[in-house]
């Protein structure tokens, strides 16, 4: 299981416990069976676009978050995800399929917004309410959505919290493997005109930083064993050109070795 499926599923598990709901409960309010939601929650079958939909409604959470991680497990469920080269490869000539199931997906999608008062999918934590939780995207006529936020207001904001890498609305614009695994990628939002820095493979220690001149530093740790296993990502920093940010990779052991775009 890829770490972008892995966080999927967890999420979604999360988000069904925190609202108190069995397979049984959910498949008697969605369109989906019992044994179909242990699948897709286990990681055993691709969970379709509709299914994160109708679990938000039914849990009385926004989409947005969730939506957004469900773009990249997409990716590698499809084989679009193989490379950020390979992806921008095919992706015209995938536009017209994606456009096609994107319009299927917002007709079901309106319809659950309607029905639940737009529902939502930031999961919360403890010590969060729903004031205090992501402002709602707003939902426009086309396929996509826009995101939480834009240019300065972006600044320090989680990037999948506010929709920014959502599917036609982030490129890759530098990344590097190392030869002890780790993966680390120079985000641009283009929606959001806001660069963030993402990495994976880390191990216990591990820093990532992003720096821009005249922003503030941004910097994730892997802090924890499951931090290892997962994306991690730093909040963002304004810019509508990733042109002249730099990433930087800091292993607990060993040098800082640093990728720009």
């Amino acid at each position: 299981m890829t770490p972008e499926v892995s966080q999927l599923t967890a999420d979604l598990r999360g988000l069904r416990e925190a609202a108190g709901l069995s397979l049984s409960e959910l498949a008697a309010r969605t369109l989906y069976s019992k044994s179909s939601w242990a699948r897709y929650l286990n990681g055993e079958k691709p969970v379709p676009y509709d299914a994160v939909v109708a679990l938000c409604r039914v849990a009385g959470e926004r989409p947005e978050r969730l939506l957004a991680l469900w773009e990249l497990a997409d990716a590698e469920w499809s084989g679009r995800g193989r490379s950020a080269a390979e992806a921008e490869e095919e992706a015209e000539a995938e536009a017209g399929v994606r456009h096609g199931r994107r319009v299927r997906r917002v007709a079901f999608g309106a319809g659950a917004v309607v029905a639940a008062g737009v529902c939502a999918a930031v999961l919360l934590l403890p010590d969060q309410s729903a004031d205090s939780a992501v402002p709602p995207a707003t939902y426009s006529s086309g396929p996509t959505y826009s995101p939480g936020c834009t240019g300065r207001d972006c600044d320090g904001q989680n990037p999948v919290d506010m929709g920014c890498g959502g599917d036609n609305m982030v490129t890759t614009a530098a990344q590097r493997t190392f030869a002890d695994g780790q993966r680390v990628e120079l985000r641009h939002g283009t929606a959001c005109d806001a660069v963030w820095a993402r990495a994976t493979g880390l191990r216990i220690g591990d820093r990532v930083e992003l720096t821009r001149s005249g922003a503030s530093p941004k910097e994730v740790r892997a802090k924890v064993r499951n931090d290892t296993t997962r994306y991690l990502a730093t909040t963002m920093t304004p810019a509508d050109d990733p042109a002249g940010t730099r990433v930087c990779l800091i292993p607990a052991k060993g040098e800082r070795v640093c990728i720009k775009a």
